[in-house]
């Protein structure tokens, strides 16, 4: 059994077309993600914000096409990953927490209602 609360990713595979992020988790589970919703969702301080103040995805209603290119992904540690976007942002660590929790299944959506 993993020392780690939550499932591993075991792979992932990044489609251009349809551009989506395919993880399969430790736990059987798989997940699709967006590459647009992820990019709305990175975490970090440029993007999300950090001690009270909005980050730069607070101000903008829309995204680019470099913005929401997901070029690659690197593992950081044994607690997250980092999308590596076509602008050369790459500072976002999605926790695997974070990930499951972003999860638009049926499965996973109805376990946040729980």
């Amino acid at each position: 059994m993993s020392q780690y609360k939550f499932p591993q990713p075991t792979s992932f595979l990044l489609e251009e077309e349809p551009r989506k992020l395919y993880i399969s988790w430790s736990d059987g589970h798989e997940t699709v993600y967006d590459w647009e919703r992820l990019r709305w969702a990175c975490p970090c301080a440029w993007c999300a914000g950090e001690g009270g103040l909005p980050g730069v995805l607070a101000s903008k209603k829309s995204l680019s096409r470099e913005e929401t290119t997901l070029v690659n992904i690197e593992p950081v540690g044994r607690y997250g990953l980092t999308p590596v976007w076509e602008d050369g942002h790459h500072t976002g660590i999605y926790t695997y927490e974070k990930l499951r929790a972003l999860c638009e299944c049926d499965e996973c959506r109805k376990k946040r209602m729980e």
